[in-house]
């Protein structure tokens, strides 16, 4: 049952960055984000906090993006960190990593950077084999 509660408040969208505008500074929300107009600055949804970020087809973001779920149809150019899914749409263009738990690429999509998977699960198991690695070869 909190699941589904959970994934409903990532529906509701709270703030709506309208095509024509353009927001400079940095942006904090909770929530649902929909972005049609231009954002520059990092992006950023409240820590623990279901999120999602949604970027339409004319919606452009100039800095690094942090939420839990994230649909991009549109331009990042930064960093994308979602700890839950990102959808990729066919017009979608990523000039950044993109870190992600599921990841969904639709035919069309371009993204220039790297794709890393963050599995909370295995987080700790990898940096204590990269340690393991490290000392040995210390």
């Amino acid at each position: 049952m909190a699941d589904k509660t959970a994934h409903k408040a990532t529906d509701t969208v709270q703030c709506l960055i309208g095509n024509g505008i353009e927001f400079r500074g940095d942006l904090a929300f909770h929530s649902g984000l929909h972005v049609d107009g231009h954002v520059i600055g990092n992006i950023q949804s409240q820590p623990g906090v279901p999120a999602r970020l949604t970027l339409s087809r004319e919606g452009v973001i100039d800095g690094n993006v942090i939420t839990s779920d994230a649909e991009i149809n549109g331009t990042i150019n930064g960093d994308v960190h979602a700890s839950g899914s990102v959808i990729m749409h066919p017009n979608s263009h990523v000039s950044g990593n993109v870190y992600y738990e599921a990841i969904e690429i639709r035919r069309g999509a371009c993204i220039n950077g790297k794709l890393i998977a963050t599995h909370e699960s295995d987080e700790g198991k990898s940096s204590n084999l990269i340690d393991k690695f490290t000392r040995k070869s210390a």
